[in-house]
């Protein structure tokens, strides 16, 4: 009697039943249970962040508020005693999520503080409305300070459970992280063998055809994409076979593609980046310019309205990636013109580039990042008045910038620290340096150097090529 052979298809059909469901099944009971973890973690995590805010507003911010009203600083209506009540009450329903017993009882018994003070918060209102005796009023707040304390006092308890919370947790992720790696080995080891098995099999009935098929995908995966398949002698493989070829033209097409589409869409991204116009730095022009019309202060007025029109219309620059040294001089002029008034005599600032270089094109909006860097994180925190100093020269087929002050500068860690997460990818500290780094990388710039030192302000430098005025944008 002849034997039936199970055909090529029924064999790698059984091989990869038994392999996906050998990997799937530990996977995904793995995904479960660790995301039914991690989702414990998250809760304890943000539990915990709850608690440290509202330790904060019952210890610094709400206290401070009410001694601020109490000895006359504020009115009682001007204060924001309501507002951190209502962010204390909304961290406190944020933590009534726990289902540990020792944690309820400790946020019961902060509630019933909160409670308490928030009574004498209305009290103190109320002496307020009727001109109390100041002695009063102090010995109020100090009532007001003593609940808050020992508010305060039972977060930090809830606090300490629930980090006790997370260690239990922690210990039962990494028992179960041994127990899933154990089955994780056995699957994979029963995965390996059903794999052995089924090539053992097939590589008899197809040995050839297949070695050759093995050998193309290798050389695919090397970048060989020249390579061809001749026409295997076996009717199944035929269509794979034709269908690798077309794959190893079609790859060499679309790398080339994908090539040209990640370089426009990563310039398209920094455009986008390049275009945002800081949100607070808009706001204040225009608190500025209407606190300059209120004083009748016409030509001032004037000035700063046109310098943040020449700010706006420099900054979008129709989209393009490249102006004139010229203009990106104008726009740094414009944007120190704006921040003169607002900062008076704390500042004053020099714009030092070589004429040479007003008609060479360079990447918009490079040096005003590193201007308003060192206003905030330099000259503004200075005691007395803060030198800005912006220089631009040629040195052989090379521009050089640097902006320069001689605010409070950084400690050796702050600054090594800095120039490491200028390297990283991602991320939003350091926002504006890590754009200008990038759109430097990827337009042929030299990185940002950045020197500094602690209360004797900071240098930041960078050089672009020399393209000439006939530069076009990509």
């Amino acid at each position: 009697m002849r034997k039936v052979r199970s055909s090529i298809g029924s064999i790698l059909q059984q091989s990869y039943v038994t392999i996906i469901l050998s990997l799937t099944v530990p996977l995904a009971v793995t995904l479960l249970v660790l995301l039914l973890f991690v989702h414990q973690y998250n809760g304890v995590i943000d539990r915990i962040d709850c608690a440290v805010r509202a330790q904060n507003i019952l210890e610094e911010e709400l206290p401070g508020e009410i001694w601020n009203i109490v000895s006359g600083r504020k009115s009682f209506d001007a204060g924001e005693q309501d507002t951190l009540q209502q962010s204390l009450d909304g961290l406190l329903q944020n933590m009534q999520q726990t289902e540990a017993e020792e944690q309820q009882k400790y946020l019961h018994a902060a509630s019933r503080a909160v409670d308490t003070m928030q009574g004498y918060i209305t009290e103190l209102g109320r002496q307020m409305e009727r001109s109390a005796a100041v002695s009063r009023n102090e010995s109020l707040y100090e009532e007001i300070a003593s609940v808050t304390g020992l508010a305060a006092d039972m977060l930090d308890q809830y606090a300490a459970e629930a980090i006790a919370q997370m260690a239990a947790l922690n210990r039962r992720i990494s028992l179960l992280t041994w127990l899933l790696a154990v089955l994780t080995v056995l699957t994979v080891g029963g995965a390996v063998y059903a794999a052995v098995r089924s090539h053992r099999r097939v590589e008899h009935a197809i040995h050839a055809p297949i070695r050759q098929m093995e050998e193309m995908a290798a050389r695919i995966a090397k970048g060989d994409l020249d390579v061809h398949l001749p026409t295997p002698p076996i009717a199944e493989l035929y269509p794979l076979a034709t269908d690798l070829n077309r794959m190893a033209e079609q790859l060499d097409r679309l790398i080339a593609e994908q090539v040209e589409q990640e370089k426009t869409l990563k310039k398209a991204e920094l455009r986008a980046l390049q275009a945002q116009i800081t949100p607070h730095f808009v706001y204040n022009t225009l608190e500025t310019i209407v606190w300059l019309a209120e004083e009748g202060r016409t030509r001032e007025v004037v000035e700063v309205t046109l310098a943040f029109t020449d700010f706006l219309r420099i900054s979008l620059s129709g989209g393009q990636d490249f102006i004139e040294v010229q203009k990106e001089e104008q726009h740094v002029r414009s944007y120190l013109c704006i921040q003169a008034f607002r900062y008076g005599s704390r500042m004053r600032y020099e714009i030092d580039i070589d004429p040479a270089l007003a008609g060479e094109r360079m990447l918009k909006l490079m040096l005003q990042p590193l201007v308003e860097n060192a206003i905030y994180h330099g000259i503004k925190n200075k005691r007395g008045r803060g030198l800005l100093r912006i220089t631009g020269r040629r040195e052989g087929d090379w521009m050089v910038f640097a902006v320069q002050d001689d605010g409070l500068g950084m400690t050796e860690e702050d600054l090594n620290a800095l120039r490491q997460r200028l390297e990283q990818p991602g991320g939003t500290s350091g926002y504006g340096l890590r754009n200008i780094t990038q759109r430097l990388r990827l337009y042929g710039g030299r990185g940002l150097e950045i020197e500094s030192e602690w209360h004797h302000g900071t240098t930041v430098r960078f050089a672009l090529p020399c393209t000439g005025p006939e530069r076009k944008d990509d």
